[in-house]
């Protein structure tokens, strides 16, 4: 009997240790579980913070190739318009050429040579005789009766327009057609 007490005891003992045992691994999984999830909820952080930090990174890439396009769009526009501010400045000495040119041959092909060069830096003459009257492109001076013309056609251009570009930088002036 005392084996069996001893037995006993050693089976107490046993027992007791293998619930400590037990006890102490769960206390060990609940503490490792806890770090799993303190390391999961940092993992989140990181990765919705690396997102943001991409996120900003490719809107300054988007951001710098706009300023770049933009910068190289001023740049062309700048010359485009300083030839267009001369070219506008010579629009007088180009109409004194052409009436010139109506009574002097060598007047006239001085005033085609100078047009040519004109042409060159973006100029384009409006032809406007004949068309349908359009008050972006012409200015009416006064109207003129023509039985041959349909009404608001361009009967008589008595200044020349002109484009620079897409641009009117002047607006034929014209007699417009009525009935």
């Amino acid at each position: 009997m005392a084996e069996d007490l001893d037995t006993s005891s050693d089976c107490t003992e046993s027992s007791s240790r293998a619930k400590a045992g037990v006890s102490a691994l769960r206390r060990e999984l609940d503490e490792t579980k806890k770090q799993l999830e303190e390391s999961a909820k940092k993992l989140e952080e990181a990765e919705r913070l690396a997102e943001e930090r991409m996120d900003r990174l490719l809107r300054s890439a988007a951001e710098l190739e706009n300023v770049m396009k933009r910068a190289v769009r001023e740049r062309e526009d700048s010359a485009r318009y300083a030839s267009e501010k001369l070219v506008c400045k010579l629009l007088p000495v180009l109409d004194s050429l052409d009436q010139a040119s109506k009574h002097d041959e060598g007047v006239k092909v001085l005033h085609q040579q100078f047009l040519n060069i004109l042409k060159g830096e973006g100029l384009i003459p409006l032809e406007s005789v004949g068309k349908k009257f359009d008050p972006y492109r012409h200015e009416a001076l006064f109207q003129v009766k023509r039985e041959d013309l349909e009404e608001d056609t361009v009967a008589e251009e008595i200044q020349k327009g002109y484009l620079f570009g897409p641009r009117v930088i002047r607006f034929s002036k014209v007699a417009v057609a009525k009935r």
